[in-house]
């Protein structure tokens, strides 16, 4: 993963053996973050067949005023719906604000109308999210329980 841009608000880093694009959205972020993460995200894109995105959202508070009307207004129908078109996967780390997950949300939905195949998921650690991505699949431990019906119904 290579960082291609950071501020206070944001990181932006991009896998290209996965065409993963991760974005780190932190506090309340700027139109000027923003835009220049997606003018990047959508350069890039453009020379790939299809791209991942990992939303990492867990230090999001939200997003000013003027980033929400350029992403709905300008960015999703405008200058980035070429790279909307090419998104596969959606992986979210979610916020603990709900405030931050509603904003996010909103967003989610206008990006998920100009591409409804978009497959999106939640997770809350970085490493399944990445698996997911790649389609690696890890097989989860089994743990067996001790059911607790059985003390009830079984033989003393």
């Amino acid at each position: 993963m290579k960082t291609l841009f950071e501020a206070e608000d944001a990181i932006f880093q991009f896998d290209e053996d996965n065409t993963t694009f991760q974005f780190g959205w932190k506090g309340t972020v700027g139109l000027a973050s923003m835009q220049k993460i997606m003018r990047m995200a959508s350069e890039i894109a453009n020379a790939h067949e299809n791209v991942h995105w990992l939303v990492d959202r867990r230090a999001l508070e939200g997003y000013d005023a003027e980033c929400r009307i350029w992403i709905k207004n300008d960015f999703v129908n405008k200058e980035g719906k070429e790279m909307i078109l090419k998104i596969d996967k959606i992986a979210v780390l979610e916020s603990e604000s709900p405030i931050a997950t509603i904003a996010s949300n909103v967003l989610a939905e206008a990006i998920k109308k100009v591409n409804p195949s978009i497959e999106s998921k939640t997770f809350d650690y970085t490493q399944p999210a990445s698996n997911w991505l790649a389609g690696i699949i890890v097989e989860e431990p089994v743990i067996e329980k001790k059911s607790k019906l059985r003390k009830l119904f079984g033989k003393k």
